[in-house]
């Protein structure tokens, strides 16, 4: 299969490469955080091709040696200010690794817990980032509006943030609270 049609074969591989022909041509940088390590080889050498690259995207993932691994982010976080893109293992590259020599993040895949996505994220959203970041998460849809996976996924993980923060910094109380708490005490 070429690459073109295997990037037309996936709405959200569509989606992801419309937001790396933009990056690429601003020759900005990005992480793409995916799980599969076998879309991981083939994303990166599509993305060699497609942009002509030298050398294909470095991946991190539970395959690479702590030094290896460090190795990589020094390369990243030194390389020229052109594009380029790494790609990461949300549970590899999550942790510990600051990236902010890139300005754009690409959710290809999610995860189910929340945290663990903003963990990804915050690899790019650190001191020493001068740019405004991106985040870009790929959503196909359905025809006839109908809800794909993919959105019921963004909503279930937006109602676990929004329950996370509510937890941490629960809202102000309101007026409208207050009275429905006395009427509820009076009557």
């Amino acid at each position: 299969m070429s690459d073109s049609d295997f990037i037309r074969a996936s709405a959200r591989m569509r989606i992801a490469f419309d937001a790396l022909d933009l990056i690429a041509s601003r020759g900005e940088r990005v992480l793409i955080f995916l799980d599969d390590l076998d879309l991981q080889a083939r994303l990166a050498g599509i993305i060699q091709r497609r942009y002509h690259i030298a050398s294909p995207p470095m991946i991190i993932n539970g395959n690479a040696s702590g030094a290896t691994r460090q190795a990589r982010v020094d390369r990243f976080q030194i390389g020229p200010d052109e594009f380029d893109a790494m790609i990461l293992s949300p549970r590899a590259g999550g942790v510990g690794l600051t990236l902010t020599h890139a300005n754009h993040v690409i959710h290809l895949s999610r995860w189910w817990n929340p945290a663990v996505e903003d963990q990804c994220t915050g690899r790019v959203v650190r001191i020493g980032q001068t740019r405004d970041v991106e985040v870009h998460i790929p959503i196909s849809l359905l025809p006839q509006g109908n809800a794909s996976f993919d959105q019921n996924l963004h909503s279930l993980l937006e109602r676990k943030r929004r329950l996370m923060r509510d937890a941490l910094l629960p809202p102000n109380a309101t007026e409208a609270d207050r009275n429905e708490l006395f009427q509820a005490t009076v009557n």
